[in-house]
């Protein structure tokens, strides 16, 4: 069975309660697997489900669901799929929502928009605005706060604004985890090898990614100023300590 996120985002956690760790997080619009039959559905409110983009699974409040049937599902998947690639995204229809960065608008015309619960909207904000890089796109992400487990400009964690950024920028499905980014994508450089250095590419150390923006910065969600903000690799001593302690440059690629 399939579902889809029905609130502006729900958060995934480790185990079957609500103040299990939060691990991950779902927008609006965004397509799960439900991995329990009828009977554990209907005693629990935490479910553990799939998300279908990522291949990563957890549990989540099935009062943020909602259940396709088969012929939905199919039904969804023909349609046209708008991503907001700006902060947040304000719809109306029998309730308004304010919509994070990532959120999926379904369409089949392009101006009338619901959901397979029979939830007709209207987006009354522009859901995008025009970008040339990924780089451009995570700049206009600058103070979103910082949240463990995040992925929306709600809150995020560094390998959730990353992975979301790649997900709305280019429709690049990278890993969840930094360490998984980490170990997907080649070495292309070392941090001082500037010139080999492109913007957009992503700086790993333990527990932490960051991406380059060009003249030694990068922008990253951090812990350290508690938002998403720019970093001088070469400015103070917060930004010499994250540059000693990178270990590896990867390029972000389709394949």
């Amino acid at each position: 069975m399939n579902a889809i996120i029905v609130v502006p985002v729900t958060d995934v956690r480790a185990e079957r309660r609500f103040r299990s760790e939060r691990i991950h997080q779902l927008v609006f619009g965004e397509i799960v697997e439900v991995l329990e039959d009828i009977q554990i559905l209907e005693k629990f409110d935490y479910i553990l489900i799939r998300d279908v983009r990522l291949d990563y699974k957890g549990y989540v409040n099935k009062n943020t669901l909602y259940f396709m049937t088969e012929k939905e599902y199919e039904q969804i998947k023909n349609f046209r799929i708008i991503k907001v690639s700006v902060p947040f995204c304000r719809i109306s229809g029998s309730v308004s929502f304010l919509l994070p960065f990532g959120s999926r608008l379904y369409t089949e015309n392009g101006k009338d928009f619901f959901l397979p619960n029979g939830f007709v909207y209207n987006v009354v904000d522009e859901p995008n605005e025009s970008f040339n890089s990924v780089v451009e796109l995570a700049l206009q992400m600058i103070g979103s706060p910082y949240l463990w487990g995040g992925t929306s400009s709600y809150g995020f964690d560094c390998s959730g604004f990353v992975n979301r950024l790649y997900d709305v920028a280019l429709n690049i499905d990278m890993p969840r985890d930094a360490s998984d980014q980490e170990n997907r994508y080649p070495q292309v450089a070392t941090v001082d090898e500037y010139e080999k250095l492109m913007p957009g590419d992503l700086l790993y150390m333990e527990g932490h990614v960051m991406m380059y923006i060009g003249d030694g910065k990068i922008v990253h969600a951090n812990g350290h100023n508690m938002c998403v903000s720019i970093t001088d690799l070469n400015d103070n001593d917060y930004g010499r300590y994250l540059k000693s302690q990178i270990r590896k440059v990867c390029r972000v690629s389709s394949t």
